[in-house]
């Protein structure tokens, strides 16, 4: 509404311009009779010509470019429109008259205006003030020069112009008043928004809440009110959020949940950067969340300990009981029953003893539990210092050991940063960098706060995200269908009574996708022909496809270890055969022979990953 008025108070102001000349600035006729011809003409199209015509008899026409641009500008080609107005301006300016001149300036001006030139239009309405005599028109052009100075910002220097219209025409006094009551609202409001602005920058949400109500009481800028209000309700939605996961968190310990008050408040301080002591509280529940995991770790190896007891498996009894005490000496009755099972341990064989110690050590090695592995072949090495090659596991175990405890200032920070990286990373649900991050860490520091749950985590949203991929794969399954379909039925036509022996059904059971029809063919024929070697490591590589670990399985997989058959898969084809002999607790040479070759295979991998 205040923009109406203040249009219409601008158009009333220069209506008293004047609108005609006293005497033409033109030497010719024809050029003359054209400007009036133009300023009698009702069509619009009609009237440029006719100003035109003037200018090809008189190019210097002042009169008639002025009004071939007001033509233009109702026309709204303001471009050319300020063309011919500056031309006007700049063409004789000392023989124009004191009226003309500042005309040509403010419709210069205000079409520069409508062309968002706003200092070209301040520069000319100034030049229009420095010229203008008549009170009245000074005044109309007053209160232009006020209204581009306010659009452009410059509220003072719009003030002084307007009190300077107001002291000019009393008539309007009123109109210019309510001008200048807009101007400085929109100032207060301005101070008012800074002071919410710096409020929220500081995090003084009442403060900016009760400066935005005093904005609203005096209706300053309705939009920019607004859009302050939901700044405010968004930052106070953040601290309701943040209050709740720091109370949630609270609970949690509260609760005996330290794992999950770790969660919350990580995510709290992820958010918020620093709040209140949730820093402090957080330390305190990882440390409950370490104790809690000790103390779990310690009923794990007693209840270990204690399933050895009865299955009188001493050698896995001992070093259960043994590792549980080096945590805590007083653990429940572990020393006793270590005791116990040291006692019934000498009654056993030598050799038998050795091996079993070995066999764990070299297990506990393969799952990279050194501790454990160290505990066992320790014992080996006092029994025995000559057994086998336990001296050069030890001395192995020594150096890993060692390394992982190497001063890591600065990979303290790198784990750190990876850490970030990966929750960034997990919050722009970039899941392969949060894998690849998380990864990375693990390999530094493999029990760093819950990174563990997040590499889980990020795996499960990755597989989830590639399940486009896995459609992809579905299609693709689907044409090795229609190939199988295709070559049963084009080529076993072709060749005859031969293409219904057992190893062609079996080929084309594989150009099919059916891996288990293809193993079972294949089986029939290791049934009849045991001595086809070839056949023994096909079968062990589709007995992997389809992850099969029966006894019917291992038996295949021993044959290819025992006869040494070349295949790709052998390190894996070990490792489960490792695996077997030690849920049967075999201590006998081929199965040490194999746990052997399992940590070969494993130490090579090792190598080739470094």
């Amino acid at each position: 509404m205040q923009g109406i008025r203040s249009a219409a108070v601008a158009a009333t102001l220069l209506l008293v311009l004047p609108g005609g000349f006293a005497v033409a600035q033109t030497q010719s006729t024809q050029a003359l009779n054209w400007l009036r011809a133009g300023l009698t003409e009702k069509d619009l199209a009609k009237k440029i010509t006719a100003y035109r015509k003037a200018l090809e008899f008189d190019s210097l026409f002042v009169e008639a470019m002025y009004n071939l641009g007001l033509a233009y500008k109702k026309q709204q080609n303001y471009q050319l429109a300020a063309k011919w107005l500056s031309k006007a301006s700049s063409t004789k300016p000392q023989k124009q008259s004191n009226d003309l001149k500042p005309q040509i300036l403010v419709e210069l001006g205000k079409t520069y205006k409508k062309l968002g030139k706003l200092r070209e239009s301040e520069e000319a309405l100034k030049n229009a003030k420095a010229v203008a005599v008549d009170p009245s028109a000074r005044a109309g052009i007053l209160f232009e020069l006020g209204r581009c100075l306010y659009d452009q910002g410059l509220y003072e220097e719009a003030l002084s112009e307007l009190r300077e219209g107001r002291a000019l025409s009393s008539e309007n006094a009123e109109s210019f008043q309510s001008f200048i009551q807009v101007v400085e609202n929109v100032q207060e409001s301005r101070r008012l928004h800074a002071a919410a602005e710096e409020a929220l920058a500081t995090g003084n949400t009442k403060l900016a809440q009760s400066l935005m109500d005093e904005i609203q009481k005096k209706n300053f800028e309705p939009k920019k009110v607004e859009a302050l209000a939901a700044k405010v309700d968004s930052i106070n939605r953040v601290e309701t959020s943040r209050k709740a996961l720091y109370e949630q968190a609270q609970r949690e310990a509260a609760a005996g949940n330290p794992e999950a008050a770790v969660a919350a408040y990580e995510m709290l301080l992820q958010q918020a950067g620093a709040y209140k002591d949730a820093s402090a509280r957080l330390e305190s529940a990882r440390q409950q969340v370490t104790a809690k995991q000790i103390q779990a770790q310690l009923e794990e190896d007693y209840a270990a300990g204690m399933a050895a007891m009865r299955e009188k498996n001493w050698t896995a009894a001992i070093l259960a009981f043994e590792k549980a005490l080096k945590v805590d000496e007083n653990f429940r009755d572990a020393r006793k029953k270590m005791e116990e099972a040291e006692r019934q341990l000498k009654d056993e064989n030598t050799e038998a003893v050795l091996a079993r110690y070995y066999v764990d050590g070299i297990a506990a090695l393969n799952r990279n539990d050194l501790a454990s592995a160290l505990a066992a072949l320790e014992r080996v090495r006092r029994l025995n210092s000559r057994y086998r090659n336990v001296n050069l596991l030890l001395e192995e175990i020594d150096q890993r050991l060692q390394q992982q405890a190497k001063p890591a200032a600065v990979a303290s920070e790198q784990v750190e940063n990876l850490y970030q990286e990966a929750l960034a990373a997990a919050g722009k649900k970039d899941w392969m960098q949060a894998v690849v991050a998380l990864e990375k860490l693990q390999l530094l520091q493999p029990n760093y706060r819950d990174a563990a749950t997040l590499l889980a985590d990020a795996h499960t949203q990755l597989n989830d995200a590639g399940k486009n991929l896995a459609a992809e794969d579905d299609a693709g399954s689907s044409l090795l269908d229609t190939g199988g379909v295709i070559v049963a039925i084009v080529i076993l036509p072709l060749i005859g009574m031969a293409a219904f022996s057992k190893s062609t059904r079996a080929r084309l059971q594989l150009l099919r996708g059916n891996l288990t029809a293809a193993a079972q063919l294949y089986e029939q024929i290791l049934a009849r022909h045991p001595e086809r070697l070839k056949l023994y490591p096909i079968l062990a590589n589709l007995y992997l496809l389809i992850q099969r670990r029966d006894e019917q399985a291992m038996k295949i997989y021993k044959a290819v270890l025992n006869l040494n058959i070349a295949t790709q898969r052998r390190d894996e084809i070990n490792a489960l055969v490792a695996q077997k002999y030690l849920t049967e607790g075999r201590t006998d040479s081929d199965a040490i022979e194999v746990l052997e070759n399992a940590l070969k295979s494993e130490r090579l991998k090792q190598t080739h990953e470094n």
